[in-house]
C-alpha cells in the first residue's frame, strides 16, 4: 500500500497554467478515497512551489491539504525558470525568495507530520524484508517494511535476532528518528 503520486500543486489556478486535466477539488476527493479505503497507505508527494502566478491563496491552499492528508512521504521543489518553456515567459513570476520561503514552511510542516508518524510506529509490529547487514555499521541488520521505498525513503535497523538478505521477520519498533525505524525481530521466517 504505497503510492507516489506526484502532485505538483493543488491550486486550480496553478493546475489551469500547468495544463494539468484534473483540478484540485477532485485530487482531493480522491486522496481522501485514498486514505478511506486503503487502510496502512504510504502517500508519497512532490509539490513545487513559486510557480508563475502563485498567490497567497494559492499556496495557503497547499498548506491547507498538506495539513488535511498527512503525507508519509513530501518533497518541495522551489520553481525555477527554464529557457524554452512556457512558464519561463509568464507574467507574474514568484520573487525567489517568496518560493523559498513557502518551500521551508511547507517542509516545517511535514518535518512536524513525519515525526507524529514517526512515533505511532513506536510498540507496533510490522513486517520487514531485510536486506542485509547495515551500511551504517556491521553490528545491525537492515531490512524495509512496505512504506519504505528503496533509495529515498528511510529503512528499518534489525538491533536484536538473526535474519538472512530476503527473510521477512516481524519486528517490534523500539525507536525512531526523522526517518528510520529500529526494532528486534520478534517473529522469524
Amino acid at each position: 500500500p504505497y503510492l507516489d503520486m506526484p502532485l505538483q500543486h493543488i491550486s486550480d489556478n496553478i493546475l489551469r497554467n500547468m495544463k494539468r486535466g484534473k483540478g484540485g477539488e477532485s485530487t482531493l476527493e480522491l486522496l481522501r478515497e485514498l486514505r478511506s479505503r486503503i487502510p496502512g497507505l504510504t502517500l508519497r508527494t512532490t509539490f513545487i512551489t513559486g510557480l508563475p502566478g502563485e498567490t497567497d491563496d494559492d499556496f495557503q491552499q497547499l498548506c491547507d491539504v498538506v495539513e488535511e492528508i498527512r503525507f508519509e512521504r513530501m518533497g518541495v521543489f522551489v520553481y525555477s525558470p527554464e529557457e524554452d518553456t512556457p512558464a519561463a515567459t509568464m507574467e507574474n513570476q514568484v520573487e525567489e525568495h517568496v518560493a523559498q520561503e513557502r518551500k521551508d514552511h511547507l517542509m516545517r510542516m511535514q518535518q512536524e507530520i513525519s515525526e507524529q508518524q514517526q512515533q505511532a510506529w513506536v510498540g507496533k509490529r510490522i513486517e520487514v524484508l531485510v536486506e542485509g547487514v547495515s551500511e551504517e555499521t556491521e553490528l545491525l541488520l537492515q531490512g524495509r517494511h512496505a512504506g519504505q521505498a528503496p533509495d529515498i525513503d528511510g529503512v528499518t535497523y534489525i538491533n536484536d535476532g538473526m535474519a538472512y538478505p530476503g527473510d521477512l521477520v516481524t519486528i517490534e519498533v523500539e525507536e525512531t528518528t526523522d526517518y528510520d525505524l529500529v526494532g528486534g525481530i520478534v517473529e522469524g521466517p
